[in-house]
């Protein structure tokens, strides 16, 4: 397991050589979409609609908020939770993204030689490892850090209840002139989640925070936990089988294995 880091012109010539050199031609492969090429809304399900028919129907209570079509969106859906509405009636989350990139990613692991299983969105992927870690069935929120942004999901058991995308800059955490001011903002954003999932959702947060940064000599944990209500901590990558920290940047394409199925 490991990332390869290359310009997206690279990433067909770097993919190729991945699956060459680990002998995984017809492996079975789940393609995570980034966050930052999707969008996910909350919307009422309308009555008399099947299951097979809501991703379609919905997407055109979208066309206000996308800014493109929704006849080139392609789109899913997965259900909002029941005690979360707050008697706002059945909510579903769309997500709608534009078929071309879409189209992209698919054509990029079909030359590679992979066999596509399955398009999954980073939420979904963290929330498999959320619920990994949810051992006790009270709900666990997991932070995953990049260079430029991050990405909150709070989830219990396998149901997700909030994700949020979370800005932040490595360089500013690292420059000592804007550390102060970048951790202070970074901690509101993740605290001003955890408000919304309690007074919003009407649900209790979780008491602890399971923080996944990038590989830096930076003490996240100590620098945000002086300004958040919860603990902050690292998963224990040996419960999974891991002889070492993980790569944060393999994250969501990791969590993506950790089925369901998996977690049963």
């Amino acid at each position: 397991m490991g990332f390869i880091d290359c310009l997206p012109a690279r990433r067909q010539e770097a993919l190729g050589q991945l699956v060459a050199d680990q002998n995984w031609a017809g492996a079975p492969a789940i393609l995570v979409l980034p966050i930052d090429q999707y969008q996910v809304f909350q919307v009422e399900r309308p009555e008399g609609v099947e299951d097979s028919e809501l991703a379609d129907a919905l997407k055109w209570k979208l066309k206000d908020f996308l800014d493109f079509s929704p006849s080139d969106a392609v789109s899913d859906v997965f259900m909002f939770p029941k005690d979360a509405s707050r008697g706002r009636g059945p909510l579903v989350n769309v997500v709608a993204a534009r078929k071309s990139l879409v189209q992209e990613l698919i054509d990029l692991v079909s030359a590679s030689g992979l066999e596509l299983k399955k398009i999954d969105i980073a939420e979904l992927a963290l929330r498999n490892l959320a619920a990994r870690l949810d051992t006790v069935n009270r709900g666990v929120a997991l932070v995953h850090l990049r260079d430029r942004y991050g990405q909150m999901v709070i989830c219990q058991g396998g149901t997700l209840y909030l994700s949020r995308r979370l800005e932040l800059s490595y360089d500013d955490l690292g420059d000592a002139s804007n550390q102060e001011n970048a951790v202070q903002s970074l901690a509101l954003e993740i605290q001003r989640s955890m408000d919304y999932f309690e007074s919003q959702l009407g649900q209790v947060p979780p008491s602890t925070i399971r923080l996944v940064a990038r590989d830096s000599v930076l003490p996240l944990n100590s620098m945000l936990s002086s300004y958040m209500a919860a603990g902050l901590d690292v998963p224990d990558w040996t419960e999974f089988g891991l002889n070492a920290d993980l790569d944060s940047r393999c994250l969501p394409a990791w969590s993506a294995a950790l089925t369901q199925e998996s977690l049963a």
